[in-house]
């Protein structure tokens, strides 16, 4: 299996620390609104990379956080919540939008069923731990400072100008070209929720910086270091660059050997604003009748490490690949449409094609070009519905997309096929379209093959 790391900036041999298991570690969600469909980009790339290992032979141990507290659910729970006390609005804020966040993962396939999810709040004892720990430090007035002065190794991620380097940032978030000076705990500020610190003498009231909780969680429960470390570009600085940091002066070794990253989504050529009305969420896709796995396939479409352009066109063209590709399932129930062995016989080597690409540094979208010639010669060629049946379901492990989900329909609706059939064998033409149409208004098209009517269910 090859992966691009970010570390080496080249595409490399995977080769996990113990032989048949990996540990990754992946990015969550802030969870002080709903997530957008860029963050569900790269929570897709990263279901598909667990479900790629898991083929692969390979035990994944998966954790992914959960940010509870930062910059942004403290500053949103206090404009929703006034007058509540700090944390609990904190908790009630936070607590909402994770619900949230799980149904849309759900919706665009991702399965989380086997993996560890971990909140930043439950985990203060560990962060502050590890800050004691951290000998590139320094206490100031407002909180306590990751000093890059006394680390050597800092920007292994980027290359960046330390000529500023004591020039603090308190933000948890910053976007800045040379490095600077990170809070790794900060002093509670007016009504904040705060925790107690105690370190060297002192009692700091304040909460962790956002940098690190991703390290003091990462290492709690996959050590250091771990095999794969996770995330979008737009945290490659200064959340992965300052992990690092932290977590090497803590422990002086590597927090993980390979990281990846996902590439933006655009939005019809530009980076989402809400100034420029062009910030969707899921719902906004699911309110034009789209089927959340459409935004699955369209992700999947293009190569994680390139950027995305999302279109209403484009997810138009996915859904109308998916309901070809579900109209390919469907042949499973339809055995009188004939055995074909020679069709048959392409599903093993079909499903070898799929999983080389997709070893190929998650190369999904040559995977689904196989997939599409496939469905795209199905009618013609006949097919194995036993054979098909078991073929979805390692595509589904493969790919989440839900080929193998579908229910047969119904005796009645079979029944219509039946006198439709008939009747236009005997050239009863209107009542065959009178039949096709009562089919249609159950949502079940005809299509008419050189072995018979092939029925597939409208979206």
């Amino acid at each position: 299996m090859k992966l691009y790391n970010t570390l080496s900036r080249t595409v490399e041999e995977f080769k996990p620390i113990h032989d048949a298991e990996v540990k990754l570690y992946t990015c969550g969600p802030t969870v002080y609104d709903h997530v957008h469909i860029g963050n569900l980009r790269t929570y897709i790339f990263e279901d598909m990379l667990r479900r790629t290992l898991v083929s692969n032979g390979l035990s994944v141990s998966h954790v992914m956080n959960i940010t509870d507290v930062d910059d942004k659910t403290i500053k949103r729970s206090q404009e929703k919540y006034p007058g509540i006390e700090p944390r609990a609005a904190l908790k009630k804020l936070t607590e909402e939008y994770e619900k949230l966040f799980y149904k849309d993962t759900i919706k665009v396939g991702i399965d989380l069923s086997a993996s560890k999810i971990v909140k930043a709040t439950d985990h203060i004892d560990d962060m502050q731990e590890l800050i004691r720990r951290i000998p590139a430090k320094y206490v100031s007035d407002d909180g306590i400072y990751f000093d890059i002065a006394k680390y050597k190794n800092y920007g292994v991620l980027v290359k960046l100008d330390r000529s500023h380097s004591h020039h603090r940032i308190n933000n948890d978030e910053y976007d800045k070209d040379h490095a600077a000076d990170f809070a790794l705990w900060k002093a509670k500020s007016g009504s904040e929720p705060s925790w107690t610190f105690e370190i060297e003498g002192q009692s700091i009231e304040g909460r962790p910086g956002w940098h690190i909780e991703c390290s003091a969680m990462s290492v709690k429960y996959l050590g250091q270091p771990f095999d794969i470390h996770t995330g979008g570009v737009d945290l490659i600085f200064p959340h992965h660059e300052n992990e690092i940091a932290q977590s090497r002066s803590a422990a002086a070794k590597p927090l993980a050997n390979y990281w990846l990253h996902t590439e933006h989504l655009l939005v019809d050529g530009r980076k989402m604003s809400k100034s420029l009305k062009n910030f969707y969420i899921l719902d906004d896709i699911l309110a034009k009748d789209f089927d959340p796995l459409a935004f699955r396939l369209l992700v999947l479409q293009a190569h994680y490490r390139h950027q995305m352009n999302f279109t209403w066109e484009s997810i138009e063209a996915a859904q109308a690949f998916l309901n070809r590709l579900r109209a390919w399932a469907d042949l499973r129930f339809q055995p009188h449409l004939g055995h074909n062995k020679t069709a048959a016989d392409t599903y093993l080597p079909s499903l070898d094609k799929i999983k080389q690409a997709i070893v190929n540094d998650l190369n999904t979208g040559q995977a689904l070009a196989v997939l599409s010639s496939l469905a795209n010669t199905a009618e013609q060629q006949g097919v194995d519905p036993s054979k098909l049946a078991g073929f979805l379901k390692e595509i589904d492990k493969l790919l989440g997309l839900g080929l193998a989900d579908s229910q047969d329909i119904g005796h009645d609706a079979k029944s219509l096929i039946v006198a439709r059939e008939e009747a236009r064998k005997s050239g009863d033409w209107v009542s065959a379209d009178g039949l096709r149409k009562k089919l249609l208004d159950q949502a079940i098209e005809i299509n008419d093959t050189p072995h018979g009517p092939a029925w597939s269910k409208k979206s």
